[in-house]
């Protein structure tokens, strides 16, 4: 299994394909899976590079604070690792948080830029976090289940398909740690990502679903990144890519196609 070091913090990730490179940073509260989809679908044209945030996954899941710089050092680790020199870059949520600053920092790494529920702003609800999941410590299942049923549209996970992919998502709940996720959370303390949008002049994507508590913040972003787009999924929520996978991947699809890209 492939894993990178960043100063002592070892980071998983997975590949798949062959081809440009397509590093895709997942959100809270998942792991590289929420890309199942997309992973399947572009790994026929392209390298996909998906790692595990920290607190997530098989990533180390420190609870000492750390600046949010170290999670896009924790990105760098895994392109060095992985030799991309260019590609394509994907986020959601806090992933997409990450993206952002990796963009404003390293100009001409990557030629495309997507984004999902890619809101540049601190989320109103992360204090809350912190403290359900400092609250749940070792035991985050039920804390978590809520927090993902939330990302959703409303009643997703009452039908079959949400039901499999919640239950997939929360699989590996007792091994985790919620003051790891806590620590997360806090690293995005006093960061202000909304100055350095502008630095950002690559192509950019930037997709919310109808029901995304991060879609007012989507739209916000988008008009602070000169070549932005902003698309809108309806009867989804933040975790539109697991909702509306084939609408998703077909805005992805036009997007890259668009810019010579696919």
């Amino acid at each position: 299994m492939p894993y990178a070091n960043n100063r002592g913090v070892s980071v998983f990730y997975e590949v798949a394909g062959e081809g440009m490179p397509f590093v895709m940073l997942h959100a809270n509260p998942c792991d590289h899976r929420m890309w199942m989809f997309q992973a399947a679908r572009f790994s026929n044209d392209f390298k996909v590079i998906a790692p595990d945030m920290r607190a997530y996954g098989r990533t180390d899941k420190p609870i000492d604070p750390y600046a949010f710089s170290a999670l896009v050092d924790d990105v760098l680790a895994v392109c060095e690792k992985e030799n991309v020199q260019s590609g394509i870059l994907a986020g959601a949520s806090m992933g997409s948080k990450i993206a952002f600053q990796l963009l404003s920092q390293t100009r001409g790494l990557f030629q495309a830029n997507i984004q999902v529920g890619g809101n540049a702003f601190r989320g109103s609800s992360y204090d809350g976090r912190i403290e359900g999941y400092e609250a749940a410590g070792d035991n985050v299942w039920a804390y978590r289940e809520n927090h993902l049923k939330e990302l959703f549209a409303p009643g997703f996970t009452e039908k079959d398909q949400g039901k499999y992919l919640a239950s997939l998502i929360l699989n590996d709940s007792d091994r985790l740690s919620g003051s790891a996720i806590a620590t997360l959370f806090h690293s995005f303390d006093d960061v202000d990502l909304v100055s350095d949008l502008h630095k950002i002049e690559i192509p950019t994507l930037i997709v919310n679903g109808e029901f995304d508590n991060s879609l007012k913040g989507g739209k916000m972003t988008s008009e602070r990144i000169q070549r932005a787009t902003h698309e809108i999924i309806e009867d989804a929520g933040h975790l539109c890519i697991l909702e509306k996978p084939d609408h998703f991947d077909r805005l992805v699809s036009n997007f890259l196609s668009q810019n010579n890209l696919l």
